[in-house]
């Protein structure tokens, strides 16, 4: 006698089936090369300097661009040529120089180029003119340019963290909001389908003989949950890998891998929500067809959740992250500004743990009411009329 429980053996048949999918196998492996390549393009270009070599054929022209290699960020690096104009002009041609800067006849300057000049060196060269000519301007009026105002005068303070800090969680909110929009879509509606795939063939007949329907439910169901957990896991590890070992220091890494947990748990238990719907919607149906229409209210909620995650604010993200599923992404959202109390979390994933409970207990009875029914889509109001 097999000693394995029912729903083990369901639950160990759905991952069996799903991880020897190639598609699914494919879809994972290149999502975690774009995850890898993404961060490794923004270190990439992070760390990268401009280099340039510009000449200047006259004393103004060297004026600006000695300011400009004195000013220039630490992402560039201005190379400054006193050469004649010939030989600049025979340099340019020959890609020895990125550009020649000479003083133009209407008092401005012109910036020659072989094929184009760099926007960040035009900019870079247009303050420096500006800042050498009001200075030069300042001296033959007698006035001394360094008892002028500064130009950092005004300073940014913020009432809700700071720039660097909402940056942040602005990235990581549209990445939880994604994640759990395209897990709730990949390994949710596959329960449906499943369970609409073995009514139509009536292979849930042969099955409900062997075990019962509430552990043929919940195979299903813990199957599809690994599969969902293991890929989420999957992702955010890689992701947040590559971040740690990322040449440029990412701000408030550590507090993205802290919430990163409670993500993962918060996931877990929206999930086990969706999932009980799609189970009683594919129950509830016949055919495919009846499906794709009846799961409209599931998806919508599922995009109300996704923009939810990414624009809601304030007063808003605070009430959705005590209303269950949307709690799923409000509240880790919440927690990466570090000033939400511990008990808060505890009490949305309490919250949204009942209502799971709920909703698992009202899906397993629609299930066993409606599955075996062959005659057609049924409403809600018909399926609980319905015996066991």
């Amino acid at each position: 006698m097999n000693s394995t429980p029912a729903w083990l053996t369901v639950t160990l048949r759905e991952v069996e089936t799903k991880v020897r999918d190639k598609a699914f196998i494919i879809s994972t492996l290149i999502t975690v090369l774009l995850i890898i390549g993404s961060i490794v393009v923004t270190s990439f270009l992070a760390n990268r300097t401009a280099n340039y070599s510009v000449a200047g054929g006259d004393e103004l022209s060297l004026a600006v661009l000695y300011q400009a290699q004195q000013d220039q960020p630490d992402d560039v690096d201005l190379s400054v040529q006193n050469i004649d104009a010939g030989r600049a002009r025979t340099d340019l041609a020959d890609g020895k120089l990125t550009a020649v800067l000479s003083a133009g006849a209407d008092g401005g300057f012109v910036i020659q180029g072989r094929e184009e000049v760099p926007g960040k060196l035009t900019g870079l060269l247009d303050a420096a003119a500006q800042q050498v000519l009001t200075t030069r301007m300042l001296e033959s009026a007698g006035i001394n340019p360094e008892q002028l105002p500064g130009t950092d005068l005004v300073s940014v303070e913020l009432l809700e963290g700071d720039a660097e800090r909402n940056s942040m969680i602005q990235a990581m909110a549209f990445i939880f909001s994604f994640l759990f929009y395209m897990a709730a879509l990949i390994f949710g509606m596959p329960i449906a389908n499943s369970v609409i795939e073995e009514k139509q063939n009536r292979v849930v007949e042969i099955l409900a003989s062997a075990i019962r329907l509430r552990d043929l439910l919940a195979g299903k169901i813990l199957g599809n949950i690994i599969l969902a957990l293991g890929q989420l896991l999957v992702f955010l590890g890689v992701g947040l890998g590559a971040a740690w070992l990322s040449p440029v220091q990412i701000p408030f890494l550590g507090v993205v891998f802290q919430v990163a947990t409670w993500f993962v748990v918060f996931f877990l238990a929206g999930f086990l929500v969706l999932a009980g719907f799609w189970a009683a919607l594919g129950a509830l149906a016949a055919r495919t067809e009846d499906l794709q229409q009846s799961s409209g209210p599931v998806v919508t909620l599922l995009i109300a959740i996704l923009f939810v995650g990414i624009y809601a604010k304030g007063t808003v993200l605070v009430i959705a992250s005590y209303v269950p599923i949307v709690s799923s992404v409000a509240m880790p959202i919440r927690l990466l500004t570090g000033t939400v109390p511990w008990w808060e979390p505890v009490l949305s994933l309490l919250i949204v743990l009942g209502f799971c409970w709920l909703v698992l207990v009202f899906a397993e009875r629609i299930y066993r009411r409606a599955v075996m029914h062959t005659g057609g889509a049924l409403t809600l109001r018909k399926a609980l009329k319905l015996e066991d």
